[in-house]
């Protein structure tokens, strides 16, 4: 896909938008206890269309992982993000049953990370953002949105919502980072129905990747993204962790997760991932473009 078509493409899902796309609904101020209420007969869903409008329009896929083209981003997309955002803040999460909030929870921790990934003309700094497990950064905690009446941050939303509303660790390959060594950007948002497949799928593809869980002789190696969410994700218990690993290894692998003392740390890309056109190259006929890129 061109220049041009992206943005084609992306006033399309404005242009969606204003049509209907993001009916609202009541929004209703509530304590944050109200979290954890839900409604397990009501069969409504979050509409997700926009979700796929925006990550059409502004991603590239390139070996199996999605590459955001933040410039464009910046520069075009911001006014979808915040109406979409708008949209979300007036979901009356504690009426939903218990899947589609869980889809509901994923998808806008995401959207408000691309959201404020794309509000900087130039992003930069991932570790200062991020901050640790027990200290992250002013980027995690700062305030993105309001929902029934609830100011949250990614942090709050991470630990306060979804990990302390579901005892699920495939939750961690929900949580997008923008590095190269995090989770792929789902391209295709969550969805109750599916949710748990989906974050078991995601967890797969996570942890066929041999920089991410490797196991060779009697070496057990894993990615130091498990240490960002090991205590929320598997109690800070190595028990925990190994039993949660024992589902992605091949069989002949598995007496060795079981039996090894510690495991190894392979520390992950903190570089962002996003996607940048490739410059033209010379060639013996002159100059042309490079392979690759939107709709290569």
């Amino acid at each position: 896909m061109t220049r041009s078509r992206l943005s084609q493409s992306l006033l399309a899902a404005v242009a969606f938008s204003a049509l209907g796309a993001f009916s609202a609904l009541p929004s209703v101020a509530q304590t944050e206890q109200l979290f954890a209420t839900y409604d397990d007969t009501n069969a409504a869903i979050v509409d997700n269309a926009p979700y796929g409008e925006i990550i059409g329009a502004l991603t590239v896929s390139e070996r199996g992982r999605t590459l955001v083209a933040y410039d464009i981003a910046h520069t075009q997309a911001l006014p979808f993000f915040r109406q979409y955002v708008t949209y979300l803040e007036s979901v009356p999460v504690e009426t939903l049953n218990r899947n589609e909030q869980l889809a509901y929870w994923l998808n806008t921790r995401n959207v408000i990370l691309l959201q404020a990934f794309a509000e900087e003309r130039r992003i930069s700094g991932y570790k200062r953002k991020r901050g640790t497990p027990n200290e992250p950064g002013a980027f995690w905690t700062e305030k993105r949105i309001t929902v029934s009446g609830v100011e949250l941050s990614l942090q709050d939303i991470e630990q306060d919502i979804l990990f302390a509303g579901w005892n699920d660790p495939n939750i961690i390959y929900g949580l997008y980072q923008g590095i190269v060594g995090g989770p792929a950007l789902p391209r295709s948002a969550f969805v109750g129905t599916d949710v748990h497949a989906q974050l078991a799928e995601a967890g797969r593809r996570f942890n066929t990747l041999p920089s991410n869980f490797r196991v060779r002789g009697s070496k057990v190696r894993i990615s130091t993204y498990f240490d960002w969410y090991g205590d929320l994700a598997f109690g800070g218990e190595q028990s925990n962790l190994r039993q949660h690993l024992v589902q992605f290894a091949k069989a002949d692998d598995v007496p060795t997760l079981n039996t090894a003392d510690q495991y190894s740390r392979k520390r992950l890309s903190t570089s962002f991932e996003r996607y940048q056109p490739r410059q033209a190259v010379a060639n013996s006929g002159g100059v042309s473009g490079g392979g690759g890129g939107f709709g290569s």
